[in-house]
């Protein structure tokens, strides 16, 4: 021990005579191994890190309903999850819970706030006490809709309470109906779902009483807690057997049903796999910045190494051992490694501020908790260690091969060898710079094509409002009153130049698919076809500048009781109705868009193809059916306007204040933004991807630059014989040039060998640009390349002005 503590002192003032080695060895390291910790604390706050405030979070199961394939999950019914919970023996408890959105108005302007609608038992499973009141009692979950009792988040309680600890008792309304507060959760308790921060918490029984009470009305999320000694699988044998029994029971709406029991995720299990997948791409590209910085360091520590031949002779002429040298050399490595990191976890706690302070494109209730804890200080550790140590050692082995003779002697160093590590070094981190250069490319590339892709539509100049009359409790009649009174108010404001209402908003991930049967297709009554599907007014075709290329819009004699009418648009028209154009398909009918009496639908309409989910999608069949033939309660209206967005939505608020007081306007933005959430994951990419890029070309700069300066260095006596005996500057600078220009063009041909490879897999992200695009391979290429002949330059430069005269004297 003694003989390490030595070694590691002797290691510190080693680097500490070196200052300027030693900080642009650990700023190079910082910036790769932070941007791994940047990445990777945000992998732990969502797939990692257990949810804070809940007792033994490892007891915690999932309980998902399977379908025959056992491969999608499929929530539960209220009379299942009661089935379960009385029959299930080895747990402790299961609870239920589903999310819904509330309207609450505490006296002020009504907001909208996310909340669970959660069985009594909920907090008693999770293991959680209240930091103000008290939690549900068991008869507040017994009988329908008699207990309008909250419990309020920390951060609610915070936000909109101040921290007052009287609030308890007092009444708050929600979807227009008075709730009593009886607890606020403690700071710490961020609910089952990582990022999902629910504002409140409200007893299941307030359920509607169709939801509740219908067995095949689905939505309820289950999580249990094991009993000590019992085993997941013990669970899952006993659960598998109930769900058996239910579907002899109940076979109309349980047949094939199973049961998949497996421990608790704060992601759930129907998106884990792409949120795996997209945290998977972010740390293979920081990884690669990571491998670049690391062979950056591991160039400029074998030069430093060959600088020190001398020293490192003299330790093996007076009785050093190899292995004491090596071993000598790699504490040096892991102590710059280490300080790297040090730097590095600096900069993440920089990074993680500025990613929680990037708001979404919408109104969506997501609350990270990205600090850095244990797990992320240990994977900096891991990473800082394990790096210093795989590439401390080859420079290690190298310099402890010094020939202690000839370095005793003063002799130049006999550094074929170590020229080829270092030579390889540089080529891998070309490569790697390429491969990271081709990627962000492809991805920045692919985004700007995005603002070109004709969506089919006009979005800009369009303000969006969402309502949600359902929740506030609306009924149907009050709902188309409401709609009609607030159309009328908003057409006649200044600057709005035409106002219609939507179900769906394209391409901000709500759209729907309902089934249709086509008649003329020769497909029996069963077999349906899947099409898109939104509801509309008579102008929405109008304010969205969608064009009607035959027949007719909707109208306001398409009401109830009126024949069923539906407009489609030209992809339906041609796959479903064949014939010399897309005419062919007016006065044609189909049946299904979920009507009961399974009558006919005619087509009155066909409308140009836009873009509904994705903006790489193929063209799919969409059905479009009006408003006044398919009531909503939810629905989001579209201003086209013709003045300043701000006067227009403030003078909107005043209409909707004047006909309900207590209905929050949601996702009030822009069409232009609302759309940008299918944009969101490419926007990620980018912007990490052309970040990382950046940081890798100039990590590749200094690289190049270092091994040709260094082999300047080396070769000033070679250089000075050379202009001796009657070399031109031009032959030393070309001469010096041609060595960083190959180096160059070696890793650049091995990382256009390794992106063609790798990129394959980028294509569902990628927009109007091929994965292997050759345009992005070859202009990275040379992008590269001249990076490489400008870092090249200034040292070569420098070897035209050597004297020959001192340095045929250069040791």
């Amino acid at each position: 021990m003694e003989t390490l503590l030595r070694d590691i002192r002797y290691g510190v003032r080693s680097l500490l005579k070196r200052p300027g080695f030693t900080a642009v060895a650990a700023i190079t390291l910082a910036l790769g191994i932070g941007a791994n910790t940047t990445i990777f604390s945000v992998v732990n706050g969502i797939l990692l890190r257990p949810l804070p405030g809940i007792t033994r979070p490892d007891r915690l199961i999932d309980v998902h309903a399977t379908a025959p394939s056992g491969s999608s999950f499929h929530s539960f019914s209220h009379s299942e999850f009661l089935y379960y919970r009385e029959q299930t023996k080895q747990l402790d408890g299961l609870m239920a819970y589903t999310g819904r959105p509330f309207n609450m108005n505490t006296g002020g302007q009504p907001e909208r706030v996310y909340g669970m609608l959660v069985s009594g038992n909920y907090f008693y499973v999770l293991g959680t006490r209240p930091a103000q009141g008290r939690f549900f009692l068991s008869e507040e979950d017994q009988t329908p809709g008699t207990h309008p009792v909250v419990v309020l988040s920390h951060g609610l309680w915070q936000q909109r309470f101040g921290s007052n600890p009287a609030v308890i008792g007092k009444d708050i309304t929600l979807n227009g109906r008075s709730y009593s507060v009886i607890g606020v959760a403690p700071e710490t308790f961020r609910g089952t779902s990582a990022g999902l921060m629910p504002d409140i918490w409200v007893p299941l029984m307030m359920r509607q009483g169709a939801e509740r009470e219908e067995r095949g009305s689905r939505g309820l999320e289950m999580i249990g807690r094991l009993k000590e000694g019992v085993t997941i699988a013990q669970v899952q044998g006993a659960m598998g057997l109930l769900a058996n029994q239910l579907a002899e029971a109940y076979p109309d709406t349980n047949r094939g049903l199973g049961i998949d029991v497996r421990p608790a995720s704060p992601v759930p299990g129907q998106v884990r796999g792409a949120v795996i997948g997209f945290m998977s791409i972010l740390m293979f590209i920081v990884g690669l910045v990571l491998l670049i910085a690391c062979t950056n360091v591991g160039a400029m520590t074998l030069a430093r190494a060959n600088a020190r031949r001398k020293e490192l002779a003299i330790r093996l002429a007076v009785g050093a051992g190899r292995w004491r040298i090596v071993r000598q050399l790699l504490i040096e490595s892991m102590l710059l490694f280490l300080i790297g990191g040090g730097i590095g976890i600096l900069l993440a706690v920089w990074a993680i501020r500025f990613l929680l302070a990037y708001k979404l494109p919408a109104d969506v209730p997501v609350s990270l908790d990205l600090g850095i804890d244990v797990r992320v200080l240990l994977f900096t550790l891991v990473v800082s260690l394990a790096t210093g140590l795989l590439f401390g050692l080859a420079p290690a082995l190298q310099a402890s091969k010094t020939d202690v003779l000839s370095a005793l002697k003063n002799d130049s160093p006999a550094g074929t060898q170590r020229s080829r590590t270092r030579s390889a070094f540089v080529v891998a981190q070309i490569a790697i710079s390429l491969v990271l250069l081709i990627t962000a490319s492809l991805f920045v590339r692919s985004l700007r094509n995005a603002g070109t892709i004709d969506l089919g539509f006009h979005p800009e100049g369009v303000e969006t409002v969402t309502f949600d009359l359902d929740t506030q409790g609306y009924k149907e009649a009050q709902g188309r009153e409401f709609y009609r009174e607030l159309q009328q108010r908003v057409a006649a404001l200044p600057g709005v130049r035409s106002v219609s209402l939507a179900r769906m908003v394209p391409l901000n991930g709500s759209n729907m698919k309902v089934s249709v049967n086509v008649a003329g297709t020769g497909a029996p009554e069963e077999q349906r076809t899947m099409v898109g599907f939104n509801v509309v007014d008579a102008r929405y075709f109008e304010t969205i500048e969608m064009p009607v290329l035959l027949g007719r819009s909707f109208s306001d004699s398409d009401k109830q009781g009126a024949p069923s009418v539906a407009i489609i648009n030209e992809t339906m028209a041609r796959r479903f109705y064949p014939g010399d154009d897309v005419s062919s398909a007016l006065g044609k009918s189909f049946s299904g868009l979920e009507r009961e009496d399974g009558g006919r639908i005619e087509i009155v309409g066909v409308v140009k193809d836009a873009k509904y989910d994705t903006l790489g999608e193929d063209p799919q069949p969409f059905v479009y059916q009006p408003y006044q033939q398919s009531y909503s309660g939810e629905m989001t209206m579209h201003i086209r306007t013709a003045s300043e967005r701000a006067s227009v939505l403030a003078s909107v608020r005043r209409e909707v204040a004047a006909l309900d007081k207590d209905l929050p306007l949601l996702n009030v933005m822009p069409l232009t933004e609302q759309i940008g959430v299918s944009l969101l994951p490419l926007r990620v990419a980018a912007t990490v991807g052309g970040t990382l890029g950046l940081v890798g070309v100039v990590l590749a700069a200094i690289g190049i630059f270092g091994i040709v300066n260094y082999s300047v260095s080396q070769r000033t006596r070679e250089i000075g014989i050379r202009m001796a005996l009657g070399a031109r500057s031009w032959d030393v600078l070309r001469m010096v040039l041609r060595q960083g220009l190959w180096l160059a063009l070696a890793g650049v041909v091995i990382g256009v060998g390794i992106s063609f490879a790798l990129t394959r897999a980028l294509g569902s992200l990628l927009y109007g640009v091929g994965a292997t695009d050759p345009l992005i391979f070859i202009g990275t290429s040379l992008a590269l390349l001249a990076v490489a002949f400008v870092a090249s330059y200034q040292p070569a430069r420098r070897a035209t002005k050597v004297d020959p005269l001192v340095a045929l004297r250069y040791e």
